[in-house]
């Protein structure tokens, strides 16, 4: 049957381990989707994000990655205002010329978080949201969050001229189908973005096979509550992050995904790709059965380290989280 035949495929390249193995078990691969929240849309249960994206060298690299992703049946591609200074739109967007209805397209709006000399308010946010439609070449995003919610942001959201003014101004404009936020410094912030009251379409949170940046508080405190409201799950930082390259030998897509996809509320998990054979990779890890729920805590147990030890360092402290030449600066750095 087909389905053996896939998972003779995926067996044969996990255990051959070359480029050649995982892009001949790719050729065999429709990614699978699941359902965004409560939404009817389905999208695909990994996601290309922009920021790597733009770190595969060129955007003839940017744009084969992109094209084998879309062939492979990926649609969920990531993306926001500051990264890279705004190059990783104009990368994307370039890259997905022709491919656009095929899509489930997302960035994020930053006004309300950096250090850049920009208004706080909702007009200056919906301009940012006009760049970022410029740079990706296209006249509606399907998906557009708050970016890295932190410190005073719950406020920002909520105040007068502040971020839900811009979300809602955008969608009476037609330029966003749905709204959400991300934020991976603080648990509690993100469960009450929610819990205020706004109906938010998604959140993008930190759930990591290895357990970076507190992922299992996020697990344990927001998944619930966006369970009971509807809201899509997004995950992030599967192997631990861009900057925690130290946690990546320990994991692998396959365990990534089967990690990450053990949660039936989470509907894409955010993959950082920089080159072709890592599509591959994730496409055929996404074929792997997820961990039970007994299985994913046996797994999560093994990174699980005490406080005041290196590993835990590595893990969630392992450099400041905001630093010169990070994607996003906050105004308020010195206290992050």
């Amino acid at each position: 049957s087909r389905r053996n035949f896939l998972k003779l495929s995926v067996g044969s390249a996990a255990l051959a381990g070359s480029p050649a193995a995982y892009a001949k078990a790719a050729d065999s691969v429709a990614v699978p989707k699941r359902k965004f929240g409560r939404h009817d849309d389905m999208v695909s249960v990994f996601g290309i994000g922009g920021h790597t994206l733009y770190l595969s060298g060129s955007q003839e690299d940017a744009n084969e990655i992109v094209a084998r992703a879309v062939d492979l049946g990926v649609n969920f591609f990531d993306n926001a205002w500051d990264y890279h200074g705004g190059e990783a739109e104009v990368y994307m967007g370039n890259a997905l010329k022709g491919k656009r209805d095929k899509v489930f397209l997302m960035s994020k709006f930053c006004n309300y978080h950096n250090s850049i000399e920009r208004a706080q308010t909702a007009a200056a946010s919906v301009t940012m949201l006009d760049e970022t439609l410029k740079r990706l070449k296209t006249d509606h995003l399907d998906l557009w969050l708050m970016h890295q919610v932190s410190h005073n942001d719950l406020e920002d959201a909520y105040r007068a001229d502040g971020a839900l003014e811009a979300i809602e101004m955008a969608k009476k404009q037609g330029k966003i189908r749905y709204a959400g936020f991300s934020g991976h410094t603080d648990p509690q912030l993100n469960y009450d973005m929610i819990d205020r009251g706004y109906e938010w379409d998604a959140v993008l949170m930190p759930i990591s096979s290895v357990g970076a940046m507190g992922s299992r508080k996020y697990e344990k405190l927001v998944i619930p509550i966006c369970e009971k409201k509807g809201v899509a799950v997004l995950g992030m930082k599967g192997f631990g992050g861009s900057r925690r390259t130290e946690l990546h030998k320990q994991t692998s897509a396959e365990k990534v995904l089967q990690y990450s996809l053990s949660h039936p509320q989470l509907c894409t998990q955010i993959m950082g790709i920089d080159k072709v054979d890592y599509v591959n990779q994730a496409a055929v890890a996404s074929m792997t059965k997820p961990f039970t729920v007994a299985e994913r805590e046996a797994y999560a147990a093994q990174f699980e380290f005490a406080p005041g030890t290196p590993e835990f360092a590595a893990q969630y402290h392992g450099e400041k989280l905001y630093e010169e030449g990070s994607c996003c600066l906050r105004r308020d750095k010195e206290n992050a």
